[in-house]
């Protein structure tokens, strides 16, 4: 019965998670596409503008978090979502975004096995195998630029993000992981390259803790999440990685929407490894939540994952941030500095 009840919840915050003001999904976009990965049928829903070119195109990743799914990622469910904005930009500047589905874990919900070794998985999905699996079908089907694959996700696709920068450096120009942290308790390799990283959290977030920590609300969640480290620290990872900068230059940006009662402040450690660079969004104030300018989350939503920052559209700045990066071949790259 208790399990009933959250179920419905989870249902009923989704309903509210923001107004139904979006005309429809994009055209392009093709739900359902499917792959069987080690005996395990996966899907994922991806998106090819019209007129897409004939030379090599980006590709980008969009990760949804834990009892999240690929439909409210591309916007396909007709509620807001501040990642569904990842469309129109890809309509704009001739990209193509993926948005994969997670698989149901022991707790029935769906997400991503990432780094976290405390954390509960799911033993029977191979998730970096999926995704090696989506890149060698997209590549056969469309001219991917494979200097410029990148991956972004929230929450728990974002803790996936950084899986991936570790795992998969060589095949990802850079990550964006949104309200999400590098785990306290890292079962992943070490990186074997530099890749540039950009982290956007909010000091004031309930689930996943600013300053580190259990991550969940509940006692029951923060048994079956793990621990991460706080933000300052995972920031420190890419920046001893990547061997840029130690002392960042730091702005704050405008305070566009007074009343969301935040305000966001940009940390940038340049000049890293192969051109790399680890940039923080500080979202103080924020919560569980992505920054929006144009896709607002329902109250009731709000009062479960903390306030929403309206200063700033967090696929723009985060598309601006992977426009500027590229993988360049190995023999450019320096040796590895982390010892």
């Amino acid at each position: 019965m208790l399990r009933l009840c959250t179920r419905l919840l989870v249902g009923v915050l989704l309903a509210l998670a923001g107004s139904l003001t979006w005309s429809g999904a994009h055209a392009g976009l093709m739900t359902g596409q499917r792959l069987t990965v080690a005996g395990v049928q996966r899907s994922y829903d991806l998106y090819v503008p019209d007129e897409l070119g004939q030379g090599p195109v980006a590709l980008v990743f969009m990760f949804h978090g834990h009892m999240g799914r690929s439909a409210v990622m591309t916007g396909a469910n007709d509620r807001a979502a501040p990642y569904k904005r990842w469309l129109d930009l890809a309509a704009r500047h001739k990209f193509i975004v993926v948005a994969p589905q997670g698989e149901k874990g022991a707790d029935g919900y769906r997400g991503w096995n990432d780094c976290r070794a405390d954390a509960q998985t799911n033993p029977r999905t191979d998730d970096l195998a999926f995704v090696d699996a989506m890149l060698a079908a997209l590549r056969v089907r469309y001219p991917i630029d494979t200097a410029r694959i990148y991956a972004t996700g929230t929450s728990n696709g974002g803790n996936f993000c950084y899986r991936l920068a570790q795992e998969r450096s060589e095949v990802f120009a850079a990550v964006a992981p949104v309200v999400a942290a590098m785990p306290a308790r890292n079962k992943c390799q070490i990186p074997s390259r530099p890749v540039s990283v950009l982290i956007m959290n909010g000091t004031a977030d309930p689930i996943l803790p600013y300053a580190g920590g259990p991550v969940g609300r509940r006692q029951r969640d923060q048994q079956q999440r793990g621990s991460v480290l706080s933000t300052e620290d995972s920031v420190k990872y890419w920046v001893t990685h990547n061997g840029t900068e130690t002392k960042p230059v730091i702005g704050t940006l405008a305070d566009v929407e007074p009343d969301d009662g935040g305000q966001v402040s940009v940390a940038t450690y340049g000049s890293g490894r192969a051109g790399t660079e680890v940039v923080l969004y500080r979202v103080q104030g924020g919560g569980h939540t992505e920054p929006s300018l144009s896709e607002h989350y329902g109250w009731l939503y709000r009062r479960v994952v903390g306030p929403q920052n309206h200063d700033i559209e967090m696929a723009d700045v985060v598309w601006r941030f992977f426009q500027r990066h590229q993988r360049i071949h190995d023999a450019d790259v320096p040796s590895n500095r982390v010892q």
